[in-house]
């Protein structure tokens, strides 16, 4: 009966440890997160460059949209690039941050610090979204 009891705890902590969560799962998500938010940094990047097109050529702008008060449309214009331009300024900055080798931490530590990084990345994500859904709609005003 002891050996029985004793083969089941050992068992028990057999599994408990297998059951440890590792730390590069946590990394390997927030890659993978990170790339796909990179996909839209090229969209981010795009628009910008098409709010500049416009911005340069507002007659362009004008004659395809003969109503519009090229003055009013401009500042609108800069805000969107402004807004662009700090989406993309958040999603450097994290990328500069980022500290994928954590081999001074703990396990525990270490998947603490992705699962925080996941929330940022998160965090971008969604504010690329919006200022895509912004913009696109916005420049769609101008397709001919």
């Amino acid at each position: 009966m002891k050996r029985l009891t004793a083969i089941s705890i050992c068992a028990f902590f057999a599994a408990a440890c297998s059951q440890q969560q590792d730390y590069k799962t946590e990394r390997d998500q927030v890659m993978k997160f990170h790339d796909v938010v990179m996909e839209d940094q090229g969209v981010v990047v795009g628009n910008q460059m098409k709010l500049d097109s416009l911005i340069k050529d507002l007659r362009k702008a004008k004659s395809i949209r003969p109503e519009i008060d090229t003055l009013k449309e401009k500042i609108q214009m800069l805000e969107l690039k402004a807004s662009l331009s700090h989406a993309e300024e958040q999603m450097n900055n994290w990328m500069h941050q980022f500290e994928p080798d954590v081999s001074n931490k703990s396990n525990e530590d270490a998947i603490v610090y992705f699962k925080g990084e996941k929330a940022k990345i998160a965090r971008i994500d969604s504010l690329y979204k919006q200022e895509i859904k912004v913009s696109n709609a916005y420049l769609s005003k101008f397709k001919k």
